[in-house]
Parts: C-alpha cells; sequence; structure tokens
C-alpha cells in the first residue's frame, strides 16, 4: 500500500490528523518507496547487503520525519497563540467600538434633546437651502410638521419674514409675530460651506413687557400729578364738606333740606374719588392688626347712607357680631367701601345688597358681597380690576383696582363672578383671621402691589 493510499484509507476510518503527521507520512512513504526501488535495481541474492542498504535510508527517513514533526508542532503552537491573541484584539476592539457608538447614540440623543427643548426656533439648512432639520420650536412658528417640512426649500407655505422699519417679522396668515433671526455657516474641516442654521426667536413677550413698562411711566408720570391735584383739592374740599354738612344740619325743617342734602352727597363722591387717586397715586403700606370686621362695618355704613338712603337699598348683613380679621383697618374699609359703592350703584331701586363674612375650608376669611344688578358681562371679567377699566360712562376705573392692590398687599385675594339668578358676586379673599404677617415680607408685596397699579 504506497502512501497515498494508506492516507486515504486513515481519512476514511475517521480519523483526524494534523499537518505534521500527514507531511511525516508522505516523507516516510517517498524514503520506502526509494528503498524498494533501489532493491529491484539490485538483484544480488545477498540478504545482508540488501538489509543494510534498506536500513540507511528508513533511519534518515524516521530522522527526517521525527525533525519535520517538531519544526510543525512548533510552527503549530505558535500559529495557535497568534490565533488566539488576535482573537482577544478582536473582541476588545469590539467591545470599545461598541462603547464608542452607545456614547455617540447617547450624545446625540442628548443634543437632540437640548435642541427640542430650546424656545427659539431652530432651523438647519444644507448648502442648497434645504430643510434638513428643525425643532419643536420651528414646528409651531410654521405650523407644520417636521415631516412636512424637511426636504424642501425654506421658507414653505405662506409664512415669510419681513423687514418692517427696521425689524423683523414673521409674517403668516394667520399670525405676524416680531422676531429675531439670526444666520450661522456651517462648515467643515477644509472650510467648505456644509449649510447653514437660522435661529428664529418669537420676542411678542418681549415688546409687551416693553410696552407695558412705558405704559407705566406714563403712569407713574400721572399719579404724581394727580397726588399733587389731589392735596391741592382736598384742603378746600373739606371746608366745603364741613359746611354743607351744617347747612344741611340747619336746613333740615326746611323746604330746602333735599338741596342741602345733594350738596353733601355731591361732596361726598368728590371726595370719595379724590380718595381713591390718592391711593392710586401714592398706595399706603398697610398696618397689621386685628381689625373687628362689625365695627368697620358700621362706619362705612354711616358713609353709604345717603346713597343707599337716596335708592332705597337694604344691606343685609350676614355675620356675627365680633368676629375679627387681621389687615389694615383703613385699607380694609376702604377696598370694601369701593366694592359696596359699586354693588348699590348697580343694584334697582328699592333692590338688596349682601354683605356676608365666613371662614373657608382651609382657614381663610371671606367677605361677600352680592347685589341685584345686571352682572359683569363674560367678555369684561378679566378686565374688571384694571386700572381705568369701568363699565360705567362715568366711572373713574380705579376702585375695583385699588380695591385688588389693598387685597395682594395683605396676601389675599378678590374674585367676582356672576349669579345664577342675576347679579355679580365679590369675594374677598383673607388669608388669616388673627396672625399679622412679617412685615418685611408685607412690605415687599406691597411694593410690587404699588408698582403693578402704577
Amino acid at each position: 500500500m504506497g502512501p497515498v493510499a494508506g492516507r486515504e484509507l486513515d481519512r476514511g476510518r475517521g480519523g483526524k490528523e494534523d499537518v505534521g503527521q500527514t507531511q511525516g507520512r508522505e516523507f516516510m512513504g517517498r524514503a520506502v518507496g526509494r528503498g524498494l526501488l533501489e532493491r529491484k535495481r539490485d538483484p544480488q541474492p545477498d540478504g545482508r547487503r540488501t538489509m543494510m542498504s534498506t536500513a540507511g535510508p528508513l533511519q534518515e527517513a524516521f530522522s527526517n520525519f521525527t525533525a519535520a514533526s517538531r519544526s510543525l508542532e512548533a510552527t503549530y503552537l505558535r500559529l495557535k497563540e497568534e490565533v488566539r491573541y488576535l482573537t482577544e484584539v478582536l473582541e476588545e476592539t469590539n467591545q470599545r467600538l461598541s462603547r464608542a457608538l452607545a456614547e455617540a447614540e447617547e450624545a446625540k440623543d442628548f443634543l437632540n434633546g437640548i435642541l427640542q427643548s430650546l424656545e427659539e426656533a431652530i432651523i438647519v439648512l444644507d448648502h442648497r437651502e434645504r430643510v434638513i432639520m428643525l425643532n419643536r420650536a420651528a414646528e409651531r412658528l410654521l405650523e407644520r410638521s417636521a415631516s412636512e417640512v424637511i426636504g424642501g426649500p425654506f421658507p414653505q407655505g405662506d409664512g415669510a419674514l419681513q423687514e418692517r422699519d427696521g425689524e423683523t417679522f414673521w409674517v403668516s396668515s394667520k399670525k405676524q409675530l416680531p422676531v429675531i433671526v439670526s444666520r450661522t455657516l456651517v462648515r467643515d474641516g477644509e472650510g467648505t460651506i456644509r449649510g447653514y442654521v437660522l435661529s428664529i426667536q418669537d420676542i411678542s413677550r418681549l415688546k409687551e413687557l416693553e410696552t407695558r413698562q412705558e405704559r407705566n411711566k406714563r403712569l407713574i408720570a400721572m399719579g404724581e400729578m394727580a397726588a399733587k391735584l389731589v392735596h391741592e383739592i382736598r384742603n378746600p374740599l373739606c371746608s366745603i364738606e364741613l359746611y354743607s354738612s351744617m347747612l344741611a344740619a340747619d336746613l333740615a325743617d326746611s323746604r330746602y333740606a333735599d338741596l342741602a342734602r345733594g350738596i353733601s352727597q355731591g361732596i361726598s363722591s368728590l371726595n370719595h374719588v379724590l380718595t381713591n387717586m390718592h391711593f392710586f397715586a401714592v398706595p399706603q403700606r398697610p398696618v397689621f392688626a386685628e381689625v373687628d370686621f362689625a365695627q368697620a362695618v358700621d362706619e362705612l355704613s354711616f358713609m353709604l347712607r345717603p346713597l343707599v338712603e337716596g335708592k332705597r337699598i337694604r344691606l343685609r348683613k350676614g355675620y356675627e357680631a365680633g368676629v375679627r380679621l387681621c389687615g389694615d383697618k383703613e385699607l380694609i374699609k376702604q377696598a370694601l367701601l369701593n366694592i359696596l359703592l359699586n354693588a348699590v350703584e348697580a343694584s334697582p331701586e328699592a333692590g338688596v345688597v349682601d354683605l356676608d363674612l365666613r371662614r373657608g375650608s382651609s382657614g381663610e376669611m371671606i367677605v361677600e358681597v352680592r347685589d341685584q344688578g345686571p352682572g359683569v358681562p363674560v367678555p369684561h371679567l378679566e378686565r374688571i380690576f384694571d386700572p381705568f377699566f369701568s363699565l360705567k360712562e362715568k366711572g373713574s376705573g380705579l376702585g375695583l383696582s385699588i380695591a385688588a392692590n389693598i387685597m395682594q398687599a395683605h396676601g389675599g385675594t378678590i374674585r367676582v363672578e356672576n349669579r345664577e339668578n342675576g347679579g355679580a358676586c365679590f369675594q374677598m379673599i383673607f388669608p388669616t383671621a388673627s396672625q399679622p404677617r412679617d412685615r418685611s415680607a408685607e412690605e415687599g408685596q406691597r411694593e410690587e402691589s404699588a408698582h403693578a397699579s402704577r
């Protein structure tokens, strides 16, 4: 059996051999073959010569086979070690690559989150000025989704940027917004322009604040002028009021009693207007103390008597005697007077005005005034406490605004709603019943209230 046949037989049996064994067998087969060939060439019957001539090549073949096997084994071990090393390097490289990809994806998500959270509209254009990216603020500005915009030119639809008198506006069929626009070039490492980044910031709120600030400046100037006028008018008015009350008392039993009473009511009304202007121009800081609510209402009733009796209004009181509030008595009286005057003026002849005081579910004290008038038109409910806003033809628009400022200075609130059966319901809500607030906090809030009223 030759070397090739021997290898085929071994493979047929399913045996596994390495490279060294295969090459060794091939070498041995060639050596044996050469010995047999030499034996055929030497027909001498001398057995000894034949054995010697055959032993040399066999020994040499086995020596060569052993050397080749060792060399191949060493080479195999080196290759195996190199494969193991390369496998470890590949696994480590794959792990680093996976970490780098995960970090890159996380950074991409983070940057995208920042982009989407910006209030400014961010629009990214390529070098052909086609939209390739935009954030949610840009979608709201364009009034279109990203899928509708990406890939198209900018601007799209009926929206466009327009310049007017040195200002930039975003104008569409539905809105017109003052904006600030910035355009930034995007370059690669070689300086080639790859695209542009547009930043469009809506400054409507800023413009509104600027307008409000200008209005406040004018109101401050008006307030300072009003304070001076009030001071100059009230001095002679006090004397006139005193003389009119004396005249009304002297003419009480004469036919001129109604005339004298009308003069007194007119002067009281004028004095009330001046008082409101004084509070508006020079807001007072409340001095907190316990206030006997019933006593304060009795004092107000005396002031309201001419108007109440003139319209035959019945003031119905619904509170217990001795109940107390925490606040500035004179400021509370002024706020309540303004609300009661509105209620009496809005109510019909011989109507009823209800005045209640109760404790709320959270311990707050609620003063409630209900009238039988037409109520407040729904579109005006949010503006009813704005300065100079009035539903009366000759109203100054300061009474309810001053009442709201006084309540804010007390840390409370004032509300209005329409009643189901007609009329309006005003609520003055005081946060506490008996504990004065911290003076420093009160002064800070009062200053904010004064600034807002101006």
